[in-house]
């Protein structure tokens, strides 16, 4: 009976330092978390503003007529791009995402789709799924920045722009709330015109109208390709919080339960040695 409760202590000690870790974790994505939000709070104002303008502009030029907005295509290749994370423990961040992308290519030949990865996790599954990526190794660091994906999204407008795709998906985890992520598939081209209700702005073009749209509507579209990484990373953080929260709280359950556990064979090794010591007095009168 000792040793069963010596292995009872050590199974308690053992589950309050993971939970000891677990919170710490916690602790770590929520500040992240906040980080990040200010962050995408502060981008998509300027995305917003930069629509507008696109908006604008749009109703009064000729610019549904660059490749961008050409939806007939001769190629039927739809390209995916995928955002995933670089490390787990986030609960099913990861999974919801890849799943959704098996879900997508499961109807399609191998001819009809090309994947672009970002994120370790991602390239892991594809390794695992005997998925073909595109593009070279992306790594996303907490504090994200366009640079860091830079290298797959030239990738994938480049291809597009050879005609080598016909559409651009980016499969991605949507940040709803807290503790709401929603795995979310979002087409970015062809870009659907968008006409202005009322013209809030004229615009006059230096030197010549088609070489400011050429101008604008890459960093149109790196933009929006952006403002969804940094949306993702949001809800990594989240999802990663939630997870060490949910971790945390069931090694307490654990603890608790392991408690109750070792007070009764406490109590039972206690009775046990109270029953001997009478047994032993008995005998000897």
């Amino acid at each position: 009976m000792a040793q069963s409760m010596r292995d009872i202590k050590d199974k308690i000690t053992s589950t309050q330092s993971t939970s000891q870790i677990t919170k710490a974790m916690q602790m770590v994505s929520a500040a992240k978390l906040t980080k990040s939000e200010a962050k995408t709070k502060n981008y998509h104002h300027y995305m917003q503003t930069l629509e507008d303008m696109v908006r604008n502009i749009s109703s009064t030029s000729s610019m549904g007529h660059h490749p961008f907005f050409k939806s007939k295509r001769e190629s039927k290749c739809t390209g995916y791009l995928v955002i995933t994370s670089d490390r787990g423990l986030a609960g099913g961040y990861n999974g919801n995402v890849l799943k959704l992308l098996q879900h997508e290519v499961n109807s399609l030949m191998k001819d009809q789709y090309k994947i672009y990865m970002i994120g370790s996790k991602g390239f892991d599954y594809a390794k695992r799924a005997d998925l073909t990526i595109e593009n070279e190794f992306v790594f996303v660091p907490d504090d994200i920045i366009y640079q860091d994906i830079k290298p797959v999204v030239d990738k994938v407008i480049g291809d597009y722009m050879d005609g080598a795709l016909s559409e651009v998906v980016i499969i991605y985890n949507n940040y709803i709330s807290k503790i709401a992520q929603e795995p979310t598939t979002k087409q970015i081209l062809p870009l659907v015109p968008k006409k202005a209700e009322k013209a809030t702005a004229q615009y006059s073009f230096e030197p010549k109208e088609e070489d400011v749209i050429n101008a604008i509507l890459p960093k149109y579209l790196e933009g929006t390709i952006y403002g969804v990484a940094i949306t993702a990373k949001l809800s990594e953080h989240a999802s990663r919080m939630n997870a060490m929260q949910n971790a945390t709280d069931n090694a307490l359950e654990i603890i608790q339960d392991l408690q109750l556990v070792y007070n009764r064979a406490r109590q039972a090794a206690i009775t046990q040695e109270i029953t001997e010591i009478v047994g032993g007095a008995s005998a000897l009168e």
